[in-house]
């Protein structure tokens, strides 16, 4: 119950990996408001996660447009009275081309629902964070933000900025008692991955990052090192990037 009494943000909770962390934190006893675009979805998530120790709370809200995402941030700081954890990971893919290739009306809307989205969130989080005495970030990256991304190259490029901006806001807020981090994970089991492996029609020259003996990840397994970092135990990082990939990347 590490996490009783807390508020907690989570973007992008509807399904997949966010769903898993919005589930862990209730388990835990948090108080977790999360937002998505497919409103049945984020009602069956709160239904779902009402059986636990904690309390779930969905609002539709696009990371995509500030005043939207301000709206929720806003909302859930209100009803609480403070934030002190927020996860953004609210994000998509694209289909697989090369660079030259990629049609620049998917290019921007990756750039502005993986980098901006994360900036327009955490521009509105910190404040509520500040007046609360201090808080927890966590920012969901990729492990395509360590390394050239085939193929992949908007949703590459996004990641790679989502580590940027995570280590310099941490250098900007370490006096306010607020920490910083990311997670990169690798391959999990969740319908964006599910929608790759249909793209590239099995071609998996086209699959960047590559897949772990094991396979696929169960989100809830990367979902833990999420909740460790938003965690009094992890009180001693910031502004780091943990890699959760199976060992993917390590070759």
């Amino acid at each position: 119950m590490r996490f009783s009494g807390k508020s907690i943000l989570v973007t992008g909770g509807t399904s997949g990996f966010g769903e898993a962390i919005v589930k862990l934190f209730t388990e835990e006893g948090g108080h977790v408001y999360f937002c998505g675009l497919v409103d049945h979805e984020g009602e069956r998530v709160v239904q779902e996660a009402s059986a636990t120790a904690g309390k779930a709370f969905y609002m539709h809200a696009d990371v995509r447009d500030e005043t939207s995402i301000k709206a929720f941030i806003d909302h859930a700081a209100t009803q609480e009275g403070k934030l002190d954890i927020a996860v953004n990971n609210a994000g998509i893919s694209h289909t697989a081309a090369r660079f030259a290739d990629q049609d620049m009306e998917t290019v921007q809307n990756v750039m502005n629902t993986n980098v901006f989205g994360i900036w327009h969130s955490m521009r509105f989080e910190i404040p509520h964070m500040i007046a609360s005495g201090g808080g927890s970030i966590v920012n969901i990256a990729s492990i395509l933000s360590k390394s050239g991304a085939g193929w992949m190259a908007a949703y590459g490029t996004s990641k790679h900025a989502v580590i940027g901006m995570t280590k310099s806001a941490s250098l900007d807020y370490v006096s306010e008692n607020i920490r910083i981090n990311a997670v990169s994970p690798g391959p999990m089991l969740t319908p964006m991955f599910q929608r790759a492996l249909d793209d590239i029609g099995g071609d998996m020259s086209k699959f960047a990052g590559g897949l772990p003996d094991g396979g696929p990840a169960d989100p809830k397994e990367v979902a833990k090192t999420v909740l460790h970092l938003a965690s009094e135990e992890a009180s001693y990082m910031n502004g780091a990037n943990i890699v959760v990939d199976g060992g993917t990347s390590s070759g």
